[in-house]
């Protein structure tokens, strides 16, 4: 009884696999709801984070706004954390961070060797993150106190 138990464990690992495609697959670009400008979309690309670094600053020290979200799918999720907690300790740890974990559906089309054949949709799944960062408002009103408009 026990080894079929370990077939039958083997045969459902099997099914959360992918399908095999005869095909090329394109990703497409994930979906987004509307943004604002306090909206700070990450990649994995590291030469970028310098100025994701002074964008988030900017937006919430000199342009007064209330948060800036970060955002974060996949493979950039650790750029995020790495970001928020560098915009955290840049700011002396008066931050405000608010987290959110979630998965995304991710689309992708399978174009066909055969060009008689129709392009196919699949579907994936990525999780991504958002952290919202914003300042208690005793430390916003004493930043911009001392700021000469």
């Amino acid at each position: 009884m026990g080894s079929s138990n370990a077939a039958a464990m083997a045969v459902d690992t099997d099914t959360n696999k992918r399908a095999h495609t005869d095909g090329v697959v394109k990703k497409r670009k994930p979906l987004r709801p509307s943004t604002s400008r306090a909206d700070i979309y990450v990649t994995r690309d590291h030469r970028k984070f310098n100025s994701y670094m002074r964008r988030a600053r900017k937006l919430l020290v000199e342009r007064n706004y209330p948060s800036v979200t970060i955002h974060g799918l996949g493979a950039a999720i650790q750029t995020a954390i790495k970001l928020a907690a560098a915009v955290k300790a840049s700011l002396g740890d008066q931050v405000i961070m608010d987290t959110n974990t979630h998965t995304v559906t991710l689309y992708d089309d399978v174009v066909p060797q055969d060009e008689s054949a129709d392009i196919t949709t699949q579907t994936r799944q990525n999780s991504a993150i958002q952290i919202k960062m914003s300042l208690p408002s005793v430390v916003r009103s004493q930043i911009f106190a001392k700021t000469p408009r």
